[in-house]
């Protein structure tokens, strides 16, 4: 038996193996705490013996190292029981303690539960974004009255319908009525973007032979538009993530053709015309459809490419959320059912891929854990 296959302290679980460190003033019994401290010696003289039920091995401060990086090497597949102690065990030590801020672990001092044992389904509904089952069923908010600030009826003058699915199984559909009264030029942008598709550039460029690949920017396309971000039990983020990869979508392409050309986001008319629509009522309440103040286009940062401009197309609000009135973003419309205010809680309360994206940590919102697609938009 080789010394890396007679002793793994990260795995064993027998407290029979025993540690002795030797030098000339005695022996001194190891934990396999202590045995970390052992590499920190720069005494040659001290020896290190590792017992078991198949005898002794003797090893100094070199071979010691030279033992230490074969077991770094190596390179074996842990229990799932142990994967399950290892995978949250300082989030729920910290939450018990409460120090996470202190230890600086974001993950629990904002609540995440990623323990593998205790972390439930996410492809069940039942699985809250804190990845803890829900001491009830969902209930969707009371659908909003089509009324503006005021209290003056708002006239619906088109339906959109976006059907979803979420996993493999589970599918749901959210019903969306537009201000076009109230709202001519941003509704009409909208209707568009979900129809057949906005074009900033020559239309000659649509043409074939013309010398470049493109198409109009049309969230109703085949594996163009997503959800993109979840921000739990407050908003969701729809949009079209890349236009050259929605083009290579549609066609079936392995990639992105390299003359592909993006659409420019909107200018001139277009943007003067819709910036002067204000939005008539707050984001007070769930189920309410927003968009940027300039437009659809102009939903990032500003420093997005044209291929990325339109990625954060439109939200729909979760809860009332008075910080997207503070951004300048304007309600042009909302969910018109029962059923639809039922799927939108499902959604927002949808565990998520944590952090900006899935990739900073210690932000609450994310893409959907679980895979979750439009499979179809429809406009009446």
């Amino acid at each position: 038996m080789s010394l890396a296959q007679a002793f793994m302290p990260s795995s064993t679980k027998s407290n029979k193996m025993q540690l002795h460190m030797s030098n000339n003033q005695g022996t001194e019994s190891l934990d396999r705490k202590d045995f970390l401290q052992f590499a920190s010696t720069k005494s040659n003289k001290m020896q290190l013996h590792m017992s078991n039920n198949q005898g002794t091995e003797s090893l100094d401060r070199k071979d010691f190292l030279q033992f230490a990086a074969s077991l770094s090497a190596m390179a074996f597949v842990p229990s799932a029981n142990a994967v399950e102690r290892a995978v949250g065990a300082a989030e729920k030590s910290c939450k018990e303690e409460g120090n996470c801020l202190e230890k600086f672990d974001i993950d629990g001092a904002v609540g995440w539960n990623w323990g593998g044992r205790d972390r439930c389904d996410a492809t069940d509904p039942m699985c809250g974004p804190d990845g803890k089952i829900r001491d009830a069923p969902l209930t969707g908010d009371a659908v909003p009255l089509p009324v503006d600030a005021a209290g003056n009826e708002l006239k619906v003058t088109n339906v959109m319908q976006i059907e979803m699915q979420i996993g493999k199984m589970e599918k749901g559909k959210i019903n969306i009525g537009f201000y076009g009264d109230a709202y001519p030029a941003s509704v009409g942008q909208f209707l568009h973007f979900i129809s057949d598709g906005i074009v900033t550039s020559s239309k000659l460029m649509l043409e074939d032979g013309f010398g470049v690949s493109t198409q109009p920017v049309c969230f109703a396309d085949s594996g163009a538009g997503v959800l993109n971000v979840i921000y739990p039990q407050s908003r969701l983020d729809f949009g079209i993530p890349s236009q050259g990869l929605a083009y290579a979508k549609t066609r079936r392409m392995n990639k992105i053709p390299d003359d592909f050309v993006s659409q420019a986001r909107p200018s001139g008319e277009v943007v003067d015309s819709i910036s002067k629509e204000k939005s008539v009522r707050p984001h007070s309440m769930a189920g309410l459809v927003s968009i940027p103040k300039n437009g659809l286009g102009y939903g990032g940062l500003g420093l997005d490419s044209d291929d990325e401009a339109f990625a954060s197309s439109f939200q729909i609000t979760a809860s009332n959320v008075p910080a997207m009135d503070k951004e300048g973003r304007k309600v042009i419309g909302q969910i018109m059912d029962e059923e639809s205010m039922a799927f939108l809680a499902r959604l927002a309360s949808s565990p998520t891929k944590k952090g900006l994206k899935g990739i900073i940590p210690g932000q609450n919102a994310g893409p959907p854990l679980v895979k979750t697609t439009i499979t179809a938009v429809n406009v009446q």
